[in-house]
């Protein structure tokens, strides 16, 4: 299965079904808050940060997230990621340490992604 750049809002079914061939329990993905680009999928953040940004994306504008399903079979969204560590830009966890990028993030991927 393919890293994918969601073009329209998916099922969490769909979600789980591209989980299932990573790792089940979980799928990792990366969202763009400039653009408003969500792309999911891969063995680390890394690949779909780098699909954004062959594709215009900036690198300090993309932001890795996973989607856990081991808690909440309608998936829990958190913000963990090697890929938010930005020291330049003051981000120097791997959470996300801005409040406004979280709340435009977590929105961004509420409209590709039907998280309940």
């Amino acid at each position: 299965m393919k890293i994918q750049i969601l073009d329209n809002k998916i099922s969490m079914e769909e979600v789980k079904k591209m989980a299932d061939f990573w790792y089940g329990t979980m799928i990792k993905g990366t969202v763009d808050v400039e653009l408003g680009r969500v792309a999911l999928g891969g063995d680390y953040h890394i690949e779909s940060s780098e699909m954004l940004t062959a594709s215009g994306s900036k690198f300090e504008d993309v932001w890795g997230f996973n989607i856990r399903f081991e808690e909440n079979p309608d998936g829990v969204l958190e913000f963990d990621s090697m890929v938010n560590i930005k020291p330049n830009s003051g981000n120097r966890s791997r959470g996300i340490n801005n409040e406004e990028t979280t709340k435009k993030a977590t929105e961004i991927i509420y409209k590709f992604i039907d998280l309940k």
